[in-house]
């Protein structure tokens, strides 16, 4: 009934469908994607009244591509996000040391003396 399509790793298939009273075309499309090991499909009804099949069928398929792009930029974003909010792996020195490494300065490390007592992190 449609005329399926892959897409940036997707697979789109829109599909058309005559109104009852002839008055024109409504549409649908599915977007099927590989999840691990199993395929997701997800459902989007396009609400507006197309006076031709092929009308309806190129609307579909827009949307179709539409949704792809999104949930491609919503994962890149994401991963830029996870990459972003990420702290850097620092050498810390463990109770007892009398130092801290706090910055990187033109001669190495910067270090700054520890509190007297070793659980007051605040001193």
């Amino acid at each position: 009934m449609g005329m399926s399509q892959g897409y940036r790793g997707r697979i789109i298939d829109p599909r058309a469908f005559e109104i009852a009273d002839g008055s024109g075309w409504t549409s649908e499309v599915y977007v099927a994607e590989d999840v691990e090991d199993e395929t997701i499909d997800s459902q989007f009804i396009l609400r507006a009244i197309f006076p031709t099949k092929e009308a309806a069928l190129s609307a579909a398929l827009a949307a179709g591509k539409r949704e792809v792009d999104k949930r491609i930029r919503a994962d890149e974003i994401s991963s830029v996000m996870e990459q972003q909010t990420q702290l850097p792996s620092t050498h810390r020195h463990g109770l007892g040391h009398r130092a801290d490494d706090v910055a990187m300065g033109t001669d190495g490390p910067t270090k700054v003396p520890g509190p007297e007592n070793p659980e007051d992190r605040y001193n």
